[in-house]
């Protein structure tokens, strides 16, 4: 075999690899990114007027609607003849729902979702409400809340006892939130905040005598 052959060979084989290369990763795309999301996890409406339902199916009955860029709490995923739906709590009711799955983007990282600041923010929005409809359905402790438009829950102020942020409660001992968190981004002796990238979200605790009297939770 002359030297021109022999490179058209190699050519033909280094396309070849490329083109299969190419078609595995087009087919394990949706699967993989499936396989990253934890749920419950955050997610966003990325359309209009955008239907949600009580059961995964264009026939189902409509519940309410969401719009750009509404977040919601995906709860699982389900397929129904082959299309993806996302199960979600309702926003504004007391119900589980469905919305087509192309509707709503869950967050996709594998490593965020299983850090457990990501989870104390996804718990902190399931306990005291994604809106304000939301929040009246529950009858959790008592804390003080602000809500705003599309961006729903923005604050939270917990002072009083039974007031929990995920694992941590007000009257834990400060040391428990490096525990969970891991180390302030500051740090003084009347308290403590960490601030994440997630919605630009921030968590404040103040302490006294080594207790926590006060958790702030600010998007």
């Amino acid at each position: 075999m002359n030297t021109e052959v022999k490179l058209i060979m190699r050519k033909l084989s280094a396309l070849t690899a490329l083109i299969l290369m190419m078609m595995l990763l087009s087919s394990g795309s949706c699967s993989a990114k499936e396989r990253f999301v934890t749920f419950p996890a955050l997610g966003m409406c990325n359309g209009t007027y955008v239907r949600y339902r009580d059961n995964p199916d264009t026939e189902g009955e409509i519940l309410g609607r969401l719009n750009f860029p509404e977040r919601v709490i995906v709860l699982g995923s389900t397929a129904t003849d082959g299309q993806v739906w996302y199960e979600i709590e309702d926003p504004h009711g007391d119900n589980t729902a469905f919305v087509f799955g192309k509707y709503v983007e869950p967050v996709y990282n594998e490593t965020l979702q299983q850090s457990e600041p990501y989870k104390m923010l996804v718990n902190i929005i399931q306990t005291y409400g994604i809106t304000r409809e939301k929040a009246e359905f529950y009858d959790g402790a008592k804390a003080d809340t602000s809500y705003k438009g599309a961006d729903g829950l923005v604050r939270v102020r917990a002072r009083h006892k039974g007031c929990a942020f995920g694992e941590v409660e007000i009257g834990d001992d400060a040391e428990r939130l490096r525990e969970v968190l891991g180390d302030p981004d500051v740090e003084n002796d009347n308290g403590a905040e960490w601030v994440y990238k997630v919605d630009d979200v921030s968590l404040s605790f103040l302490f006294d005598d080594g207790k926590i009297y006060e958790m702030v939770y600010e998007n």
